[in-house]
C-alpha cells in the first residue's frame, strides 16, 4: 500500500461534483497516510455558455483560497487547489502563458505544504497536464495516468489531444484504464498498462438497511468524509422515504442526467407504461425536455452519496439508459456495481463494456435503445427470482470490484518497478528534472 507519500492529484472533476472514483481514491490515499493535493478540473476544452456558473464558482473558490497560498483542507490529509488556467490546446502564446504564469501557482501551492518527491496521479491527458507533470516531477517522483474516458470525443481538438495523451502515457510509470479497448491502445506506448474499472464501496451500499443519518460534521458512517455532505440537493424531496407511496413497479436510475442518457428512450417508456414509476436521482446536466411534465417521472435531483443506497433499496429494477455512441463505447457505468451490491436486478442498454462484463458474469439484462426492447427487458427483470441466493450472487459479483482490493492492486503496480518504462525515463532525461523539494 502506498503510504507516507506527497501526492499531486490532477482530477478531471471538481471535488464537490458527483461522487466518483476520483474522490474515492483520493480519500483512500489520504487514509493510508499520504498527503493529497487535489487539483480540480482544468478541462479538455474551452468553456462555453453552459459552463458560466461553473467558471463563476471556480473564480469565487480561487479568490477565497488566495489567503492560504491557494489551498484549503477539505478532508484529513486532502488539500484542494482550484487553479485558474487558460483552456488547453490553444495557440502557442496561450500555452506559454499557462506554463510560465498559471501552472507555477500549483507548484507554489505544493511548496506551501512542504511537499517533496511527489507522486503525480492524473486523470487528464491535455497539454496543460503534460506541462504540469514536467514542472512538478523530481528524480524520485512517479507518474500515474488513470484514463476513465475517451477524451477525444469531448474536445474539438481531437488530434492535439491524441498527441498529448500519448506523451502523458509515455511519461507515466503506470497507466490504468477503465476498459480493455483503452488498455490495448495505450499498451503500445507503455507496457505497464492495466484495466481497472471504477469500483464500489461496499460499506456505502449495504444489503441491509441501517441508520443512514450523517454525523454532525457530515461524515459517512464508514469514516470517509463525503464531499457532498454540505452540498444542497437540486430538489428537496423529503429523502428516500418519499418514494414509499409511489405506484409499483419503481424503475430507478442513479447518476448524472447528462447528454449520454437517452432521454427519448425514457420518455417513450414512461408514456408506454403510465402505471409505472420512473425515478431519476441525479444532477440535471442537460435539458430533459418533456420528461419533466410526465406524471409518472420523478426527477429528484442530486442527492448525497451516503444516501443513495436508500433510494436504490426502493427500486424494483435499476436501469442504465445510455445512448450508444462513439463516446459510450468505452464508458463503464459505475452505477452497475452499486446496483448489484444492493442485490437489485439491472437492465442496461447494450454498451460494449456492459456486454463484455455480462458475458463474464451473466448477472444483468441488456437491451437495445428501442423502447419496446428495453421495456421487455425490464419486464423480464421484474420476473426474476427474488430469493436470498439470487440477491447474494449479485452482491458477490459487485464485490469483485470492491474499491479497497482494487486500490491495493493499483498501489502495488505503482510502487513496484516494471519493465517497459524506459520510454518514460528516456523522455524525462531530455530536460533537467525539477528540484526534489517543491
Amino acid at each position: 500500500m502506498i503510504s507516507g507519500r506527497d501526492i499531486i492529484y490532477i482530477s478531471s472533476i471538481e471535488w464537490n461534483f458527483l461522487w466518483q472514483g476520483h474522490q474515492e481514491i483520493a480519500l483512500r490515499l489520504a487514509a493510508a497516510g499520504n498527503r493529497v493535493l487535489y487539483i480540480e478540473n482544468t478541462g479538455v476544452r474551452a468553456p462555453g455558455l453552459a459552463d458560466v456558473s461553473r467558471v463563476a464558482f471556480r473564480l469565487k473558490r480561487w479568490a477565497r483560497a488566495l489567503a492560504s497560498s491557494g489551498v484549503r483542507e477539505v478532508a484529513p490529509n486532502i488539500f484542494l487547489c482550484s487553479p485558474l488556467v487558460l483552456p488547453p490546446f490553444g495557440p502557442r502564446w496561450q500555452r506559454t502563458l499557462n506554463r510560465r504564469i498559471f501552472l507555477p501557482l500549483v507548484r507554489r501551492a505544493a511548496r506551501s505544504l512542504g511537499m517533496r518527491d511527489v507522486l503525480i496521479w492524473t486523470y487528464l491527458p491535455t497539454d496543460t497536464t503534460v506541462d504540469l507533470i514536467k514542472q512538478l516531477r523530481g528524480p524520485k517522483s512517479r507518474v500515474v495516468y488513470y484514463c476513465v474516458a475517451d477524451f477525444t470525443q469531448l474536445t474539438p481538438h481531437a488530434d492535439q489531444l491524441r498527441r498529448s495523451e500519448r506523451e502523458t502515457v509515455e511519461l507515466s510509470d503506470a497507466v490504468f484504464t477503465n476498459c480493455s479497448e483503452l488498455t490495448n491502445l495505450f499498451a503500445r506506448w507503455n507496457p505497464n498498462t492495466h484495466v481497472f474499472p471504477f469500483g464500489v464501496n461496499l460499506d456505502a451500499f449495504p444489503l441491509e438497511a441501517a441508520d443512514a443519518s450523517p454525523t454532525r460534521d457530515g461524515a459517512k458512517r464508514n469514516g470517509h468524509p463525503s464531499p457532498q455532505a454540505s452540498q444542497p440537493t437540486s430538489t428537496q424531496t423529503g429523502g428516500a422515504a418519499s418514494l414509499n407511496d409511489l405506484p409499483h413497479p419503481v424503475v430507478g436510475y442513479v447518476g448524472g442526467l447528462h447528454r449520454h442518457v437517452d432521454f427519448a428512450l425514457l420518455k417513450r417508456m414512461a408514456l408506454a407504461r403510465p402505471g409505472w414509476s420512473f425515478v431519476l436521482v441525479g444532477s440535471l446536466q442537460e435539458e430533459v425536455g418533456e420528461l419533466r411534465g410526465l406524471p409518472n417521472v420523478h426527477l429528484l435531483g442530486q442527492q448525497p452519496h451516503r444516501e443513495l443506497a436508500e433510494y436504490i433499496r426502493r427500486f424494483d429494477v435499476c436501469i442504465v439508459p445510455y445512448v450508444n455512441s462513439i463516446y459510450t463505447t468505452t464508458v463503464v457505468p459505475t452505477k452497475i456495481n452499486e446496483y448489484l451490491a444492493m442485490g437489485k436486478p439491472v437492465v442496461s442498454t447494450d454498451l460494449p463494456t456492459v456486454t463484455e462484463f455480462n458475458r463474464e458474469h451473466q448477472v444483468l439484462l441488456t437491451a437495445t435503445t428501442e423502447p419496446e426492447d428495453f421495456l421487455r427487458a425490464v419486464e423480464d427483470a421484474l420476473a426474476l427470482p427474488k430469493d436470498a441466493e439470487t440477491i447474494a450472487r449479485r452482491r458477490r459479483v459487485a464485490s469483485l470490484g470492491d474499491w479497497q482490493a482494487r486500490f491495493a492492486a493499483m498501489c502495488a503496480l505503482i510502487e513496484t518497478p516494471q519493465a517497459g518504462t524506459g520510454a518514460r525515463e528516456e523522455k524525462a532525461s531530455e530536460k533537467p528534472l525539477a528540484q526534489a523539494r517543491l
